[in-house]
């Protein structure tokens, strides 16, 4: 214990835990309130909870780590330190303690199993996302190493694999994963300080351009034939797309759409939370162009609407789609991606004379936090007449017909 800090004779308190200095050398303050706990302050001001005990089988003074101290995720609160001793005390008297060790990870390996099932499967929608980065770019390269001596250079070779074979945008989310894991560490006291603490994309040549493309108007009719006429495309791939143009909506929510929430009717379609990137419903108001692809996809699948050949089409199908009329020639144009028709609707609904925020809106784009909190407004009859305009304005392009005045000047 350091010699200038005097420790609380009725026990640790927040206040007291919060104002500890930091010193050149680690000290530990006790907690006279829960007997054998203490609070370990690092160099670097890392606050750490931890016991020291007695192995019955040797004899010998050991310690046991509970977490970092804080009220943050992966962190411990002073009362539920001192739960984690009562529990600890407890397994010891009954030789249990070993179940107990057992959770603090040793190799990089043990750490990523306690993270992906306490930080990330309660936490994230698409946990499978990080497990596949886990199994695939951390584990098998830095897996084996014990977590308290792994150091930045081994860190950043294991991006560095990834950024080698040609995977920058999947580096950024490596590198993004890695920083995440090594905080829980520390947060959790298993580590004194992330050794990906200090990691930047720049420095790793994760440089990925901000991607700008869109389509003109003139290229919207090259698009829609080839889409038309590709000879091998499913009927649901090609509907796909053209929806896609035609509503702007995300990949992820188009491929999850069940007929039960498509309302013809109404002509509206529901898109569950759960299918959204933003985890709040949304209705799409649909034009005839759009009900006119739907409708020619009925009887296909009873569930989904834009069905793969076993029920629910795969994320990939649609971009790799669009990657096969450039490879075979049959675009001559600037490579577009299907997410690249979002940047082209939000572009042409300006020009067409559609307000700022209702462009916005016809994305599912946030308008602010404060809008988010107080304006519950879906502005669902103003997106039905902009994407009225912006639908008319693609059937114009790809069927021009004579002695027609663009909308975009008769705007």
């Amino acid at each position: 214990m350091a010699s200038n800090i005097i420790t609380p004779p009725k026990g640790l308190t927040d206040a007291f835990i919060k104002h500890l200095p930091t010193l050149d050398k680690r000290y530990e303050v006790p907690d006279k309130a829960s007997p054998g706990l203490c609070i370990r302050v690092g160099t670097t001001g890392k606050k750490t909870f931890a016991w020291y005990y007695r192995d019955p089988e040797t004899n010998k003074r050991k310690m046991l780590t509970f977490g970092r101290y804080g009220d943050g995720d992966s962190q411990l609160t002073l009362s539920a330190a001192r739960k984690a001793l009562e529990t600890a005390k407890i397994k010891h008297d009954a030789g249990d303690l070993n179940e107990l060790k057992t959770t603090i990870p040793k190799t990089v390996s043990e750490l990523c199993e306690i993270f992906y099932t306490d930080r990330i499967l309660p936490h994230l929608r698409r946990p499978d996302a990080v497990l596949q980065v886990i199994e695939h770019d951390i584990i098998p390269v830095i897996g084996n190493k014990p977590i308290k001596t792994i150091s930045t250079v081994a860190v950043v070779h294991c991006v560095k694999c990834v950024v080698d074979r040609g995977a920058v945008a999947h580096a950024g989310k490596t590198t993004a994963i890695l920083k995440q894991l090594f905080k829980f560490a520390e947060g959790r006291g298993y580590i004194d300080r992330s050794p990906a603490y200090a990691l930047d994309k720049k420095d790793l040549g994760i440089v990925i351009p901000k991607r700008e493309r869109y389509l003109e108007a003139h290229e919207l009719k090259p698009v829609w034939d080839a889409i038309t006429n590709a000879p091998k495309m499913s009927l649901p791939v090609k509907s796909g797309l053209k929806v896609l143009l035609l509503t702007g909506t995300r990949t992820g929510e188009l491929i999850k759409a069940k007929w039960e929430h498509i309302d013809l009717e109404k002509r509206e379609w529901f898109i569950p939370k759960e299918n959204t990137k933003t985890l709040e419903a949304w209705t799409i108001p649909l034009t005839n162009e759009v009900i006119n692809l739907i409708s020619e996809l009925q009887g296909l699948d009873p569930v989904y609407v834009f069905a793969g050949k076993n029920g629910m089409m795969t994320d990939k199908v649609l971009g790799r789609a669009m990657r096969r009329f450039f490879e075979s020639g049959a675009l001559d144009i600037e490579k577009v991606r299907p997410h690249d028709f979002r940047r082209t609707i939000r572009t042409h609904l300006e020009k067409l004379n559609v307000q700022p925020h209702i462009a916005e809106k016809c994305l599912n784009h946030s308008l602010g936090a404060i809008n988010a909190v107080y304006n519950k407004n879906t502005y669902l009859d103003e997106r039905r007449e902009a994407l009225e305009r912006w639908n008319d304005f693609v059937i114009l392009q790809v069927h021009p017909v004579a002695n027609v005045i663009s909308i975009q000047r008769a705007g």
